[in-house]
């Protein structure tokens, strides 16, 4: 008798997990596309983040022109041409400036986006007297490591 309600338990419990499965789908916010292979449904794919509208530049100045309100950055080959705009800002140690005060030899850091002809424009700028050292950023990324406590 205690095998056959044994039997019938796991069977209801069977039964109960079952019968719910469908509920818990039905629950799931996620839409879902029908796959043509074989008239399956497949998970449609999230909502991909909004890409930011800015992205990081770097590197060394090679001119200046006031007149066209460009920086050039030097490159393997060529020169990366930045233009700005009424928006974009510069700082030297800290402080804002002008195009007139960027000397070539500087190192620039900053951000910039693409504006509708698809030029890059610099939208912050700062200006240091020469680029981070590779040693500096490997040493700040590891930190040092210590012996292990000697036990007694």
């Amino acid at each position: 008798m205690k095998q056959v309600l044994k039997h019938l338990l796991v069977a209801a419990l069977l039964a109960g997990a079952l019968a719910s499965s469908p509920l818990l789908n039905a629950a799931d916010p996620t839409p879902k596309a029908p796959d043509k292979a074989g008239g399956r449904t497949k998970e449609a794919p999230a909502q991909s983040q909004s890409k930011r509208d800015w992205y990081p530049f770097g590197g060394i100045v090679s001119s200046v022109d006031k007149q066209a309100n460009t920086i050039s950055l030097k490159k393997k080959e060529g020169e990366r041409v930045l233009k700005l705009d009424a928006k974009t800002t510069l700082e030297i140690s800290g402080k804002p400036v002008t195009i007139g005060s960027v000397k070539v030899g500087s190192y620039a850091h900053g951000k910039l986006h693409k504006d509708s002809a698809g030029n890059e424009v610099i939208t912050d700028a700062k200006f240091d007297k020469e680029p981070p050292s590779k040693a500096k950023e490997t040493l700040d990324k590891e930190p040092p490591k210590t012996a292990a406590p000697k036990s007694k």
